[in-house]
Parts: C-alpha cells; structure tokens; sequence
C-alpha cells in the first residue's frame, strides 16, 4: 500500500511537471496521501486499523488526516498542508476530481492547492521508507 501510495505522488509530479490537467495532479497526490497516510496506520497497529480502513476511514481524507495527526502528533504535517487535505478532501471522497464533473466547469483551479501537502510529502518519503521498511 505504502509503494503504490508513493507511486501515485510521483505519478503526480510528473503530470504537474508536464503541465497536466490540474484535477487529475490533485487526484493523484490524494491518493498517493490516503495510500500513504493508511499505510502509516497499518505500521502503527495493523490489527487495529486493518479493518477499519474501508468502514471508518473509506475514502475521507478529513478523518485519515485527523488520526495520523493524533497518533503522529500535531507536526506530523504543516497547517498549511492539513488545510489543503482538509480542502481536498470532500472533491477527492466524492470522486470529484478523477471524473467529469460540473466542478470543472465552476470551481475555479486556483481554489484547490496542493503546493504545500506536496512538497512535504516528497520531503517525508525517505522518513516513511525507513519506517514502512523496518516494519516490512
């Protein structure tokens, strides 16, 4: 889960890099996130969270974010970042962003911003290798 969560936030980069369609960057750094953040989870207590993850958490960026901050503690990611999960987090639950929607045509691109939440998941990815490898 954590390899294919890590793919995904490179997968995003790329299309940022290539000047890709902006909804589908942010579906791709939030799934990479919810892989990543479910992995953590996981490493944390596996018999605890392994079934929780589709009942409790689904797909609901809010809800994962809010437990890796509570078990991880309140710097686990920047202000800055958890607002742009929590902003995410209603178009990623509903699907919004990977599927034709009527928000490609209203919501303006620059109120979802993912600058931040993506920079430190970059940054954070050797810290979660070692951790998601010691566990493995």
């Amino acid at each position: 889960m954590y390899e294919k969560g890590r793919s995904f936030v490179m997968a995003a980069g790329l299309v940022k890099a290539y000047e890709g369609h902006k909804f589908v960057y942010l579906h791709l750094l939030c799934q990479g996130f919810e892989n990543i953040g479910k992995s953590l989870l996981l490493a944390r207590n596996y018999e605890h969270y392994g079934p929780k993850l589709k009942s409790d958490f689904r797909h609901d960026l809010d809800a994962l974010i809010r437990e890796l901050l509570a078990i991880y503690g309140r710097d686990f990611l920047s202000p800055e970042s958890t607002g742009e999960v929590a902003a995410l987090s209603k178009f990623y639950k509903q699907h919004q962003l990977r599927y034709g929607d009527v928000n490609d045509f209203i919501v303006p691109t620059a109120e979802l911003n993912a600058a931040h939440l993506h920079k430190e998941l970059i940054q954070m990815l050797e810290t979660w290798n070692q951790r998601i490898t010691a566990h493995g």
